[in-house]
Order: structure tokens, then C-alpha cells, then sequence
């Protein structure tokens, strides 16, 4: 007979040394408070092990947990992309499910123990590619429980909102490729984090933001109406919005719904942008006016004088900027130069903006390598930035000390003579 051995030996005997080291060492029974792993290529055969931690880690039924200072779970089963984006068996607007019944993925998937949705001294529950199968009576009980993230869950989008709505301490809420997911409604508690990514079924999400203070999308597009933002205004409105997107947007539909679902959210004061799934012919007309922002940070490739046209326009929308930070870090090495021939001259009026010449007073670049369309990028900003006060630049990896320090007095001779420059 062949003996199984596990892919994941190594993680199963190190966990495992720590929990009984832990029980042989501890002179008074004191709690576990937390238990962290991830597993690279888990397999059904690592079952028991688990199981055996888990037994250990969760603590006794109520009526023993008011003096247990609090459990925090992070329990992730795979490590690779969550985007289901390109996965057939997923694809399409009918993907998502209300039935717990799906034997083609959940015959591989380990099943949490029912007995961690009644622990009270839960605080944490953060679990990755597994099984929830809540107890099929009124059975969760989770009194404490503030934070929660949901990636990649097998159940039905029913099983998902049951367990977020018995949650009435819920404060921070993260749901990633929750395939099965179409309706989000978190109102029976103000949440003060949101964070909603690549759950491409969902059509409606609902949800108490009199206390939001960050709110995070990412996706292939917002379909039309996504977020209903409740509670009194201007509280509904979060501190901090980030977008993103897994898919280029192209269709003037999804550019439409795009611009609807920024209109929403255009009083927040600190909007993340990652603008590499957005053709420039976005900002054009669809950018809306963002009057209360203060801090900006736009994530994407510098490629090409189109995308310097429509940081241009972004900036126009942002009359009260303060801060401007620029994430370089999905630029090509290498490629842009060779556009260099394709661009348009772009005109330095264009960046004579009053947020550049009265708010601006600080400005960070990261993984800047000194091609053509950023060096373009930088100069407008530096050139126009009348009342800056600091310049922080982080090099992209590879580039020796010469070409930084060449970077370094060509950046210097751009900017304000007074300002604060520090180079990384």
C-alpha cells in the first residue's frame, strides 16, 4: 500500500510542532489568540491536521468564552490569482448560484467545522478557497465579530449573506471572487470598511455608510446602479475610495456606468485610481468633478502622451489638490521608449491648473525609470507646481547610480528652488 504523504509536510509539521510545544510548555491553560497559515497546494489528505488544529485553537462553547481575550482566524487554503475573470467554468452574467451544491468544486475544498460560527471570543475570521456550510439551524453565533474576509468561497451567495448579516458587530468587510455572490446588504449595521473585488455576479450592493470611512472596488466594471450608500449625508460619503479594474473597459456602456458610480463618491477626499484598465477617451468628458478631494493617487503605466493628456484632465476635475502620489509600477520596462515616434507634442498650458499652481504641496513618484512619457509626465507637474513644498521620488529597480544621480539634477532644475527633495 502506498503511503499519502502531503505536498505541505513541511507547514503541517511546523504548526504542529508550535501547538504541542505550546500545550506541553504553558504552566496555566491560557488561550491561543490567534492562528494564521497558507497553504500553497493544500490537499483533502491534510484534513485531519487541520482539523486537530482548529479543535485546539477554538475555544470551549459559550458560557466559557467571556474571559477569552479574543480569536483572530486567517486560514487560507491556495495561494495564486482570485480574479475569476478567465475561468470558463465561471464565466458569464449567470455564473452566480444560490445552491451550496456545486460537486465539481466543493469535493476539493476543506469544510470549516461548524463549531467556529458559535465561538464568541471570534474577532477575525479571514478564510480563503474553502467551505463554510453553515449549520442548516439558527446556529451562528458570532457576537464579537468585527472584521471578515471572504475570498474565493464555494457557497451559495444566500449562505454568504446569512453569515455577514449574523455578525451585528461587523465593522470591517472584505468579499473577493465570491462567485456565487448577485446581492450584497449589509444595513442592519454601519460598516466603517468596505472592500468589494472581482465578485463579477454581483448587481446590488446595499449598505449602512453613515459611518464608512473606506470604500474599495475592483472588478471588470461597475454595473449600472452597484452601490446604494445609506445613511445621512455627508457621512455616506468615504474618506478613502479606491478603484480598480481586472479588464479594460472599452464600451461606452461600461464607461457610462463608470461615470455614475464616480459621481457617487465624488465628496470623498482621498480617491486611489488605478487607471490602467481605462482608455483615455474616458477622460474626456466622463471624469466628474471630485470638489473635496485633498489627496490623489493615480496607479497605472505611463505609456504614452495620451495617458499625460489624461492625468491633465484629472487634475482639471481636482481643484482643492493637495497631495498627488503617481504608482508607476505597471510600466513596461523598456518598451515605452521605443513610442517615443507615436506622440503628440502636448503643450505645457494644458498643466497650468489651479490645483498645480495654488494647493499642490506634495508630490511622490514611485518606480519612475526616466522614459520618455514620464519624464514628460514629471516636468509638466514640477514646472507648474508653484506653491510645492516636497518632492519625493523612488527609482524603479535596475537603474545604477548614474542614471539616478542624471534623474536626480534633471528633476532638480524642474522644481520649486525651495522645496524639499528626497530621492530613493
Amino acid at each position: 500500500m502506498l503511503e499519502r504523504k502531503s505536498c505541505s509536510n513541511e507547514l503541517l509539521d511546523n504548526i504542529g510542532a508550535a501547538l504541542l510545544c505550546r500545550r506541553r510548555c504553558a504552566r496555566l491553560p491560557v488561550p491561543l489568540r490567534s492562528l494564521r497559515f497558507t497553504f500553497d497546494s493544500w490537499h483533502w489528505w491534510d484534513v485531519v491536521a487541520i482539523d486537530q488544529w482548529l479543535a485546539y485553537v477554538l475555544p470551549p462553547p459559550r458560557g466559557r468564552c467571556h474571559s477569552h481575550p479574543g480569536l483572530h482566524l486567517d486560514l487560507r487554503f491556495h495561494v495564486g490569482p482570485i480574479c475569476a475573470f478567465n475561468d470558463d467554468r465561471r464565466r458569464g452574467d449567470d455564473a452566480g448560484s444560490d445552491s451550496d451544491d456545486d460537486p465539481f468544486v466543493n469535493r476539493w475544498r476543506y469544510l470549516l467545522p461548524g463549531r467556529l460560527f458559535s465561538c464568541t471570543a471570534l474577532r477575525t475570521l479571514c478564510v480563503a478557497f474553502c467551505r463554510l456550510a453553515l449549520p442548516r439551524i439558527n446556529a451562528v453565533d458570532l457576537p464579537f465579530l468585527d472584521t471578515m474576509r471572504l475570498t474565493a468561497l464555494s457557497d451559495s451567495g444566500r449562505s454568504i449573506q446569512w453569515l455577514i448579516s449574523s455578525c451585528p458587530r461587523l465593522a470591517d468587510l472584505t468579499l473577493e471572487a465570491m462567485w456565487n455572490l448577485k446581492r450584497v446588504s449589509v444595513l442592519n449595521k454601519p460598516l466603517h470598511r468596505f472592500a468589494i473585488r472581482c465578485c463579477h455576479n454581483v448587481r446590488s450592493v446595499n449598505i449602512d455608510a453613515s459611518k464608512l470611512r473606506s470604500l474599495e472596488y475592483g472588478g471588470r466594471g461597475p454595473p449600472k446602479s452597484l452601490m446604494s450608500l445609506h445613511g445621512s449625508p455627508p457621512a455616506t460619503i468615504p474618506l478613502c475610495t479606491t478603484i480598480g479594474f481586472c479588464k479594460p473597459l472599452s464600451g461606452e456602456a461600461e464607461f457610462a456606468n463608470l461615470t455614475r458610480f464616480l459621481e457617487e463618491i465624488s465628496n470623498t477626499k482621498h480617491l486611489h485610481l488605478c487607471h490602467g484598465g481605462l482608455q483615455s477617451r474616458f477622460f474626456d468628458a466622463g471624469f466628474p468633478l471630485f470638489s473635496r478631494l485633498t489627496r490623489l493617487t493615480l496607479q497605472g503605466c505611463i505609456g504614452s502622451s495620451n495617458t499625460v493628456a489624461a492625468i491633465g484632465r484629472i487634475l482639471e476635475q481636482t481643484p482643492n489638490l493637495e497631495i498627488l502620489s503617481l504608482l508607476m509600477w505597471e510600466s513596461q520596462k523598456g518598451k515605452a521608449d521605443r513610442r517615443v515616434a507615436v506622440f503628440d507634442e502636448i503643450k505645457e498650458p494644458i498643466f497650468s491648473l489651479p490645483c498645480l499652481r495654488t494647493r499642490v504641496r506634495e508630490i511622490s513618484v514611485e518606480d519612475y525609470e526616466g522614459s520618455m512619457p514620464e519624464t514628460m509626465l514629471v516636468e509638466l507637474l514640477l514646472r507648474n507646481a508653484l506653491v510645492l513644498e516636497r518632492l519625493q521620488v523612488v527609482f524603479t529597480e535596475g537603474l545604477s547610480s548614474v542614471q539616478k544621480n542624471s534623474l536626480e539634477v534633471q528633476m532638480g532644475r524642474w522644481g520649486v528652488a525651495n522645496s524639499e527633495k528626497v530621492f530613493m
